[in-house]
């Protein structure tokens, strides 16, 4: 307890003593002891390499240089307002995370000074390309969309006798069809047959959106909205208000997407943000194409995932970053590459193999490239801290030149060093959803976190949120573990292991936390109530479906999933 205690307080001395430094007439200067609590001593040099980079990985520069931003991607550059403007309300259904989202937040983020201190010259920053997709004219759709008003006005009339769920009209400039994932199409939106304070008739761009669902055929491509100005869609997130939604594809098995987002948000109880979402029969220029799931726009903005981003030309370091695992990176963000060590790795299942590197996207606005190697060498950090502690219990901490060193008694335990920079109660709530779904994407791409080294930051430490892309779950249930395991390679060669799961299992106190978080749920019969929810939902969908509601067996099928997954995950974390 004496040397716990001890620990402690020189952890609040060195604290006061950076903060006075970071006060004291603006110099920079800070303690050159070898093993330093990062203090933002050091000029930050725009053309040092990585830390990676230092331990031979090459790969982390040459990415970097072909990455680029698309402001696009979370309208902070918008024609008409930013979704960035601050928002009143707070989120229902998929709310916006408290400031304190973890247990540790007393213990102090060391990174936030550093990042603060750091001075950025702004005459020898590297600058990034930020290309932006504008919206479309509209002067042109909206008199089409007069001219045929009337008739417009008809179809939705009709439309309403048919069909239950709310209903989306898209009316496109000249009726062209919606094929490209890179041009806006000029369209306006119709929202009707629901509660008359969710009508809605609005100008907006619609675009293909996603991966290699956007191969799919025209009558099943999912869809970008993103209106003129911002708007509220039926309610979804407390009724607040964004320029950007998301239409998914229902496909042969219907919920997928909605198992997923209603089981994130029974997991997370709305400490941490998921997208809320709801059904909606979509009509595109009089033609329908079948039911969608409406969702939230997956970025970066107050009510979403909430980092504060630097304006143009703000190039300090102390900012909000938006992160995901992504196995598409290049084509549209900044990225970086972050090799996990490249050392072996047994996992909880006692499977033995070499950790690999991943492709890590910035989805928040960023400005220079010194940013990009900042949370570059952060993350690189905050998994070389987790993979100390749970493999050797040893804490580790963030030096001065960002670099995970020893932390020489600064912690009283290896999972104080970890909470200081990350919050392993968001990574558990990630892992139970990805173990119940059983995601076969768990480890290639939608995997999200945030960081926000700013004075109002909502996550002070590395914080996983925000789940996506459930098409490639409820597969193969089985008796074992499976997101927090090496997976089965598949005939691509691709190894989709979440390294970051695998890891955090292999500490007793990671595992801890699961157990409790399971605990609660189970009490609760929560993960049972939410897929009965999910089915109950879905069976009032059958009128719509028509000759398609056989899919409702499949959703009772992704229940019956849920639920085995459920019986032997609690023969685990119920011990």
């Amino acid at each position: 307890m004496k040397k716990v205690w001890l620990s402690g307080l020189l952890t609040i001395l060195i604290i006061l003593c950076i903060s006075g430094c970071s006060k004291n007439d603006g110099s920079t200067g800070g303690s050159s002891s070898d093993n330093a609590v990062i203090s933002g001593a050091a000029d930050f040099d725009p053309g040092q390499p990585s830390n990676s980079e230092k331990r031979g990985n090459d790969s982390a520069e040459s990415n970097t240089l072909d990455g680029h931003s698309d402001a696009d991607s979370h309208d902070a550059v918008d024609q008409g307002g930013s979704d960035n403007d601050k928002t009143t309300s707070d989120a229902a259904g998929s709310k916006s995370p408290d400031p304190a989202v973890s247990d540790g937040a007393t213990i102090e983020n060391p990174v936030a000074s550093i990042a603060r201190a750091r001075i950025i010259d702004a005459s020898k920053v590297k600058l990034l390309d930020v290309p932006e997709t504008p919206l479309p004219d509209f002067t042109a759709v909206s008199e089409l969309y007069e001219a045929f008003s009337s008739q417009i006005s008809e179809n939705k009339k009709e439309f309403s006798k048919q069909k239950t769920a709310p209903c989306i009209y898209i009316t496109t400039e000249e009726k062209r069809s919606i094929l490209s994932k890179e041009e806006y199409v000029a369209s306006i939106i119709d929202v009707f047959n629901c509660d008359a304070e969710y009508e809605l008739s609005a100008a907006a761009g619609v675009k293909v959106r996603g991966n290699s669902t956007a191969d799919q055929s025209e009558d099943e491509k999912p869809y970008r909205i993103k209106f003129e100005k911002k708007q509220g869609m039926l309610g979804l997130n407390g009724g607040q208000k964004f320029k950007s939604w998301v239409l998914l594809r229902s496909y042969w098995n219907l919920a997928p997407d909605y198992m997923g987002f209603e089981l994130a948000k029974t997991i997370f109880d709305g400490k941490y943000y998921s997208s809320d979402c709801c059904y909606v029969n979509l009509y595109i220029n009089g033609e329908y194409r079948g039911l969608y799931l409406l969702c939230e726009q997956n970025q970066a903005t107050k009510g979403r995932v909430g980092v504060n981003e630097p304006k143009a030309d703000e190039y300090g370091l102390a900012t909000g970053y938006y992160i995901e695992m992504d196995n598409y990176a290049g084509d549209e963000h900044p990225y970086f590459t972050l090799d996990h060590k490249k050392v072996d790795l047994t996992d909880v299942s006692g499977n033995t193999r070499q950790t690999f590197s991943r492709n890590y996207s910035i989805k928040s606005d960023i400005n220079t490239k010194e940013q990009l190697y900042f949370i570059r060498d952060y993350i690189t950090g905050c998994y070389d801290i987790l993979y100390e502690a749970a493999e050797h219990d040893a804490a580790y901490m963030f030096d001065e030149n960002m670099n995970a060193v020893p932390a020489d008694g600064r912690y009283g335990s290896a999972r104080e060093a970890v909470e200081a920079v990350m919050d392993p109660e968001s990574l558990a709530n990630m892992l139970i959803l990805e173990e119940l779904v059983h995601n076969y994407d768990v480890g290639a791409g939608s995997f999200f976190m945030a960081v926000d080294f700013s004075e109002e930051s909502m996550y002070e430490k590395l914080t996983f949120l925000a789940p996506w892309d459930f098409n490639w779950a409820y597969y193969e249930s089985g008796s074992e573990y499976f997101a927090c395991t090496f997976q089965k390679v598949m005939d691509d060669g691709y190894d989709r292991s979440n390294i970051w799961f695998i890891t955090a299992m292999k500490a007793e106190w990671f595992r801890d936390i699961v157990k409790e978080k399971w605990k609660v749920l189970n009490d609760a019969s929560a993960i049972e109530n939410t897929a009965n929810r999910v089915v109950n939902a879905c069976e009032k969908l059958s009128g719509d479906l028509g000759d398609e509601a056989w899919k409702v067996e499949m959703v009772k099928n992704i229940r019956t999933f849920v639920n085995d997954r459920r019986k032997w995950l609690d023969t685990q974390w119920s011990k």
